[in-house]
């Protein structure tokens, strides 16, 4: 439910039940990816835990109160007493483990029954279900495991005008909720849980979960990549107090103030023009001396008045008391550094694929994707990989679905023992 300051104190301090209270903005992404885990969350422990939200925007006494700098931010209490809080909770595993931690009982985990089912999806992006849809479509026994929400890295975009069939646009997250919707209609199952190891040997395979074990006859990765740190001392410390790598999360925070966005591709310039409507100066600072972004991102970025470009230059401080104050670049060319002035920075130098689960098991290229080719075969039989976690030479949403839909044929093929 939603509350407000007036009923906020009342509530903490009378409720019988534990309060779990989230700060939440209507524009944040990140809080309607989270959304579909919490409201999961909110059910399955309705009868001894309370779940409520604070609009960040309408009531900025208690965000000051609070000192909420990040959202969505969730605070726990209990007869009156804050027992703890998680920014941004990246799973809804993570998400039971602080409240199992903070109200000091175990969680219960039940070991899933031995159902073999004749797909096991490892995420929940484009790539992810439209594997989904076309295995669910062919008569395949098919499960989706995804740690947040639908959508992945995809759910964070704010505005999608390259994927067919929306003439105005779609926002990531109503996206990846169509797709979940979609493949539901064909009985797909989609379990909001967290895989902590795969084993991809022999002929049925095994994902071990923060909610038991799951198996299948073929795995589809789905993992995705996520942002690349630019890997200056303090970045991490300094994470929700000025370092940001979403600016459709948190570019709201800048609102009339100078931020630094640090990169030059597709994804920093669709950045780049989020911060440009909200913040009074935009530096974007690329180690080259032109964007390497596609040409239809250039004219719109030249022609913001608001976004200054500082060329062939990295970052090579960040500045900041108890939040950045500003960065010092240096000249790649000359070596000459100079500092910059800003009271956030954007940090948009790429991804990085998420294939911890599968090292050592499914052959990686030198960077660390998973070797597929079009065909969206690994080295292990039974095993495909789509989306943004393969190699390839273009990470779109469009070509995600296009591999879920060939990593079904291929899988096909080998369940019938055809290939």
């Amino acid at each position: 439910m939603n509350i407000t300051t007036q009923t906020y104190q009342e509530l903490i301090s009378q409720s019988e039940k534990p309060v779990l209270v989230e700060f939440t903005a209507p524009w944040c992404s990140y809080c309607r990816r989270l959304a579909p885990a919490l409201e999961q969350v909110a059910r399955e422990h309705q009868e001894d835990l309370l779940v409520c939200q604070i609009d960040y925007d309408s009531q900025p006494e208690l965000v000051e109160r609070e000192q909420i700098e990040l959202i969505p931010t969730l605070l726990l209490y209990q007869g009156g007493q804050l027992l703890g809080s998680i920014v941004a909770p990246e799973s809804k595993a993570q998400l039971e483990d602080f409240l199992a931690e903070s109200l000091s009982k175990p969680e219960e985990k039940t070991e899933t029954a031995r159902h073999v089912y004749d797909m096991l999806v490892i995420g929940g992006g484009p790539g992810g279900y439209a594997a989904a849809l076309y295995a669910a479509r062919a008569g395949l026994d098919t499960v989706v495991l995804e740690k947040l929400s639908a959508g992945g890295q995809m759910a964070l975009t704010e505005q999608i005008d390259n994927y067919p069939g929306f003439e105005n646009g779609i926002d990531g997250f109503s996206l990846g909720e169509k797709m979940r919707k979609g493949t539901e209609r064909f009985g797909v199952e989609t379990r909001l849980t967290e895989v902590l190891s795969l084993d991809l040997s022999g002929e049925i395979k095994k994902a071990e979960t923060s909610e038991g074990t799951v198996y299948g006859r073929t795995v589809v990765l789905a993992t995705g990549a996520n942002p690349r740190n630019l890997g200056v001392e303090g970045e991490q410390e300094l994470i929700g107090r000025g370092v940001n790598y979403c600016a459709a999360c948190d570019g709201m925070f800048y609102k009339g103030k100078t931020v630094v966005l640090v990169g030059g591709g597709n994804s920093a310039a669709a950045e780049a023009l989020i911060l440009a409507r909200v913040c009074e100066k935009v530096i974007l600072v690329h180690r080259r001396d032109t964007l390497r972004a596609t040409k239809i991102y250039h004219e719109p970025l030249m022609n913001t008045e608001n976004v200054e470009f500082r060329w062939n230059s990295t970052v090579a401080e960040l500045l900041h008391g108890d939040r950045i104050t500003g960065v010092r670049l240096r000249d790649v060319q000359t070596g000459e550094e100079s500092e910059i002035a800003c009271d956030g920075v954007f940090v948009s130098v790429g991804r990085i694929p998420a294939t911890e689960l599968v090292k050592n098991q499914v052959e990686l290229d030198d960077t660390g994707y998973v070797v597929a080719d079009e065909s969206t075969r690994t080295n292990i039989p039974g095993v495909f990989a789509v989306g943004d976690v393969r190699t390839k030479a273009l990470r779109q949403v469009v070509t995600a679905v296009a591999d879920g839909a060939v990593a079904v044929h291929y899988a096909e093929e080998y369940l019938t023992g055809s290939v």
